[in-house]
């Protein structure tokens, strides 16, 4: 479940907040847990837009999973924190292009160890560390 909410007006531009929650539970009928579930997560962030400029920060919790089965074992919880800001110039009606956006984010930022769940080599494989990028959207 996602949720957002502009809360008010500030700086000519909205302010809001945004959640969610997600769990799955499963068994089967002998009562035995179901292979690759993912965790439970809760999340939350705010968020600023006034229709040319949006940035957001978002903080993810997944709690550890210990629900698993025969030959799995149990993953760590982690915080996952997320950010970007970016900037869209819209052209006239008239010109070629129809926006143009800039922007910067940056995903684990927090460079929390991260291991899926739900992965056959989540033992092996580490999710992606810290990571920036600075990107453009030409839309024509």
């Amino acid at each position: 479940m996602r949720a957002q909410l502009d809360v008010t007006r500030i700086a000519g531009g909205t302010f809001g907040v945004e959640g969610q929650y997600d769990i799955v539970r499963a068994r089967f009928t002998d009562g035995t847990a179901v292979p690759r579930l993912p965790p439970q997560r809760l999340g939350g962030g705010a968020y600023w837009t006034d229709g040319a400029w949006f940035a957001r920060a978002m903080l993810l919790h997944a709690f550890a999973q210990t629900a698993v089965a025969a030959e799995e074992t149990p993953t760590a919880g982690y915080n996952l924190l997320n950010a970007s800001v970016s900037y869209t110039h819209r052209f006239a009606p008239h010109e070629a292009f129809r926006d143009l956006t800039l922007g910067l984010a940056g995903t684990n930022l927090l460079d929390a160890d991260i291991r899926n769940s739900t992965s056959f080599k989540k033992d092996e494989v580490l999710q992606p560390g810290r990571s920036v990028r600075l990107f453009a959207t030409l839309r024509f």
